[in-house]
C-alpha cells in the first residue's frame, strides 16, 4: 500500500511525541542525583552535533543564502524562548513536581501561543478555539488539585499555586516560539535551517550562562550521565522527525498529534519510573486525556 505524506507525517509526528516523552523521563531520571544544568548543556550540545550536520549536507553553500536577517534574528529569538528558556522552566519543573504532572501543563502553550496570536497577528477567537481553552484551564486545574492530593498533601494553597508558576511559565515561554518561527518561514527560510539556527541560539546562549555563572562539571563515568545523553538524543531526533514532518504534511495534521506527548508520558511513567519518582494515577491520566483534548481542539481550530 502507498505511504501517502500525510501519513508519513503521521508517523514522523507520533515518533516524535514518543521520543518528546522519553526526553522528560530521561530528564526526571537523570535530575534524581543530577541537575537541570547538566542535563540542560548536555541536550543542548546533543541537538547541535545531530542536527547541523543534516543541514550542512541537505544544503550546498553558501549558507547565508538560506535566511534573510529578519528570519535570522526570529529562529534565534524562537530557539532563546522554546529551547533555552522553556527547555530551562520545563526541565526544572519535572525535578520539583514529575514528569507525568509537567508535560500536560506544558501542553497549554498552545494556549498562550494562540492569544499571542490574537493579540499581535490579529486572529480572531472562534468557538473552538474557546472550547479548547476552557478544556486545557480545566485539565491543568485538575492535575494541580492532583498533585496537591498525591505529591504533597501538607502544603498550601499558595504553595501548590506557586509550584506551578514553573511550567506555566515554560508553557508560555514555548508558546512564543510558534509565533517568531511563523515570522522566520514568512521571510522564505525553510524548517531544517531555521531549526538549526534556533538550537545552535540556545546552545551559545546557554553555554555563555554556564561558563560566567556557573561551576558546573560534566559528571562523565557517572551512571546519571547516560541519562543525559538519553535526553539530548532523544529531544534531537524527536525535535528532527517533528520538523520533517511539517516538511511533508500541513500543521493542522502534526501539530495535533504532537499534543499527545503528555499521553506517552503518563503511560512510560507508569510502566518505567519507580513510584518514589512518579505516582501516577488514573485521574492524573484522565486530567492529562482532557488537556491533551484540549490542546488538540485549539490546534485543529488555528
Amino acid at each position: 500500500m502507498e505511504l501517502t505524506t500525510a501519513s508519513l507525517g503521521i508517523v514522523l509526528a507520533v515518533g516524535a511525541a514518543l521520543l518528546f516523552a522519553v526526553q522528560n523521563l530521561c530528564v526526571r531520571l537523570g535530575t534524581e542525583e543530577g541537575d537541570v544544568v547538566g542535563v540542560m548543556l548536555v541536550s543542548l550540545v546533543c541537538n547541535v552535533v545531530v542536527l547541523v550536520p543534516i543541514v550542512l549536507v541537505l544544503y550546498p553553500p553558501p549558507y547565508q543564502g538560506l535566511f534573510t536577517p529578519i528570519s535570522l534574528a526570529s529562529f534565534a529569538g524562537a530557539g532563546l524562548f522554546g529551547s533555552l528558556v522553556g527547555r530551562v522552566l520545563m526541565f526544572k519543573s519535572i525535578e520539583v513536581i514529575g514528569a507525568s504532572r509537567t508535560t500536560p501543563i506544558i501542553s497549554s502553550n498552545v494556549f498562550f501561543a494562540s492569544a499571542l496570536a490574537i493579540l499581535l497577528l490579529g486572529e480572531t477567537l472562534t468557538m473552538p478555539h474557546l472550547l479548547g481553552i476552557l478544556l486545557i484551564v480545566g485539565g491543568v486545574a485538575f492535575i494541580s488539585w492532583e498533585t496537591a492530593a498525591t505529591s504533597a498533601p501538607n502544603q498550601s494553597l499558595r504553595q501548590i499555586g506557586a509550584s506551578l508558576v514553573v511550567p506555566l511559565a515554560a508553557a508560555a515561554s514555548i508558546g512564543i516560539e510558534p509565533v517568531l518561527a511563523a515570522q522566520g518561514f514568512a521571510e522564505g527560510t525553510q524548517v531544517l535551517p531555521g531549526v538549526m539556527v534556533k538550537v545552535v541560539a540556545a546552545t551559545l546562549g546557554f553555554g555563555t550562562y554556564v561558563l560566567l555563572y556557573s561551576s558546573f562539571e560534566v559528571p562523565i563515568g557517572e551512571p546519571i550521565f547516560r541519562w543525559y545523553i538519553g535526553a539530548g538524543v532523544a529531544a534531537s531526533v524527536g525535535l528532527t522527525l517533528y520538523y520533517a514532518a511539517l516538511e511533508v504534511a500541513p500543521v493542522v495534521i502534526v501539530v495535533p498529534i504532537l499534543q499527545t506527548m503528555p499521553l506517552f508520558v503518563v503511560v512510560l511513567s507508569f510502566l518505567f519510573l519507580p513510584q518514589r519518582l512518579e505516582r501516577v494515577t488514573v485521574r492524573l491520566g484522565v486530567a492529562a486525556a482532557v488537556v491533551v483534548v484540549g490542546a488538540t481542539v485549539v490546534s485543529l481550530s488555528g
